[in-house]
């Protein structure tokens, strides 16, 4: 186990799922989002905590992810939200493994399939213009739906392009035409279960009875505007050397910081490749014993350097906090470099060990 670990505190995961449950999950299904390893967090780990959760589905983006987690023996159903080819519709369908159809020529394609159930959700563009199909596409993909019996539409979604907006007019305005494309498709269809919009931010700020499914990535992982949340991520780092610098030296490629008095500063094993961003650069801050530490000079792909004058004892193997539920979070620095957290904890590379406590 390397020097920088990222803590998954299940406590703190289990707390937020409670916090869903009692407040916003009343007659709700869910479909749990650990897509990107769960946002960085480990999608086996996170999944499997999940197993007795009673939830509905493993939301992930890809085939990839669906085959990992059944790899590692998932119970739970999966469904694929983004992309898939042709060749890995036939793969879901044979593992039995949901997919989302967003674009007319995947409905075509499977319009020539015969004498196999092909269970599926279908996604519906209400404003964002990327995956989903059109209005003007719904009324001949429900004919094509109800004439071949071997669709089975499980479910039907959309997703807001600013969720994270309190009244927000074009989300509204979404909100109208997913409904309006719903009440089409059923008119024809009857296997709809599942009638979902809302991510976190649009669990929090749009709840809606009509949607009867909703599906909580960031929320789960404690990132999300609810203020009670608690962020399940701590990433860690220790002092690997100490250097002491006389006024006029330099720091770092690019000799961006220079020293303008006698300072002591802290080499840590953590850089830009295992997920900090370089953008912290002479501005970003970790934590040692509680105090901030400001970063010096670039954050390099491997080490980064810190200021650690004022702080007192601190040697080779001493603790750096980095982010946590204490000191600083995921989303403070994202404000920090104008990012959002998801950028952040996703972005936290394999070199960083993951451990569930």
């Amino acid at each position: 186990m390397g020097a920088s670990i990222a803590y998954i505190k299940t406590k703190n995961l289990e707390k937020n799922y409670s916090l869903l449950l009692d407040k916003y999950a009343e007659n709700k299904k869910i479909i749990a989002i650990v897509k990107a390893n769960a946002y960085g967090h480990g999608a086996i780990e996170i999944s499997n905590f999940l197993e007795n959760k009673n939830i509905s589905y493993l939301g992930v983006a890809n085939l990839d992810e669906a085959l990992e987690l059944k790899k590692n023996r998932s119970n739970s159903k999966i469904l694929i939200m983004g992309s898939i080819t042709n060749e890995e519709i036939l793969k879901a369908i044979e593992l039995k493994i949901e997919f989302t159809i967003y674009d007319f020529s995947q409905i075509k394609f499977l319009d020539k399939i015969r004498n196999i159930k092909i269970n599926f959700h279908i996604k519906i563009d209400t404003g964002m213009n990327r995956l989903g199909l059109s209005k003007d596409e719904i009324a001949e993909a429900a004919n094509i739906f109800s004439n071949n019996k071997n669709f089975v539409m499980k479910g039907i979604y959309t997703h807001f392009a600013e969720a994270d907006k309190k009244r927000s007019a074009f989300t509204k305005k979404q909100i109208s035409i997913f409904k309006d494309s719903v009440k089409y498709f059923k008119k024809s269809i009857s296997t709809i279960e599942f009638i979902h919009a809302s991510n976190s931010s649009g669990i929090i700020n749009y709840e809606d009875d009509f949607f009867n499914t909703i599906r909580p990535g960031l929320f789960i992982y404690g990132l999300s505007n609810e203020k009670n949340l608690k962020p399940v991520m701590s990433l860690m780092t220790k002092v690997i050397k100490i250097r002491e610098l006389s006024r006029g030296d330099s720091v770092s490629y690019g000799r961006t910081f220079i020293a303008k008095r006698k300072m002591k500063i802290a080499v840590v094993p953590l850089g830009y490749a295992d997920g900090l961003p370089r953008s912290l650069s002479n501005k970003g801050y970790l934590f040692c014993k509680g105090n901030k530490c400001k970063i010096v000079g670039r954050v390099c792909m491997d080490l980064t350097m810190i200021d650690v004058t004022n702080i007192k004892n601190i040697r080779i193997g001493s603790n750096i906090t980095i982010f946590d539920d204490k000191n600083q979070t995921a989303t403070d620095i994202a404000k920090m470099i104008q990012t959002i957290p998801y950028d952040i904890v996703c972005g936290i590379s394999k070199r960083v060990t993951r451990l569930h406590i």
